[in-house]
């Protein structure tokens, strides 16, 4: 069972990593593809705007702002720590403090992608591939799915945790297209970064750290 995760662990690895590759392809050489790709979802999300969505969409957007986000991830860490979880803590900080803000930082500094030029429903100051909350949320709520299927008990409660946090990291990536202020393939590479970053440092954690919990 543990070489069979541990298989799977790196084909989604691997397939995260062409994907993003792909993408940034496209992106740094404005292929027809990449605006096909951005278009299409683009539409099809944005054209289900109501009032009541948009409120939503501006509500949940926040969440995976970086302020939240640290917020969460060192109060959960902290409680890690009171219950004496030490590696399963700096699991997650580690992931959540030190390596989602800088790389995705880096990145967009390099490709420097301009936003969508649709009304911001939200404040941005960077620029747009990949998307850093979608990045972001990717790895701290990736990192408790891990968690979770480690430290829980029964298949009903790793179930349900790993179905909550999988609607957020959804739910907020779509969010940053319906607030126009990132294309589909931002939110995609952000998702795809975010699980190549996540999936080092498991392999990390469990070659020299003995684990991550």
């Amino acid at each position: 069972m543990k070489k069979q995760l541990q298989k799977l662990s790196t084909l989604v690895g691997l397939v995260s990593l062409i994907t993003f590759l792909v993408l940034t392809y496209g992106v740094l050489f404005h292929k027809e593809w990449i605006s096909t790709f951005d278009s299409y979802f683009g539409h099809a999300i944005r054209n289900l705007a109501t009032p009541t969505l948009t409120s939503f969409m501006v509500h949940l957007t926040k969440l995976g702002n970086y302020e939240s986000l640290l917020g969460f991830t060192v109060g959960a860490g902290l409680i890690l720590f009171l219950v004496r979880k030490v590696r399963a803590a700096l699991f997650l900080l580690i992931n959540g403090v030190v390596l989602a803000g800088p790389v995705n930082t880096l990145l967009k500094h390099l490709i420097n992608r301009p936003r969508p030029t649709l009304p911001h429903m939200v404040a941005v100051h960077s620029s747009s591939f990949p998307s850093g909350h979608s990045m972001s949320i990717m790895i701290v709520a990736g990192s408790l799915i891990l968690l979770a299927n480690r430290i829980l008990r029964t298949n009903t409660q790793k179930l349900i945790v790993d179905a909550l946090l999988m609607i957020v990291i959804i739910g907020i990536g779509i969010s940053r297209i319906y607030v126009g202020v990132h294309f589909a393939s931002d939110v995609l590479g952000g998702w795809t970064l975010g699980a190549v970053t996540l999936l080092i440092s498991q392999w990390i954690f469990n070659k020299f750290a003995g684990g991550i919990s």
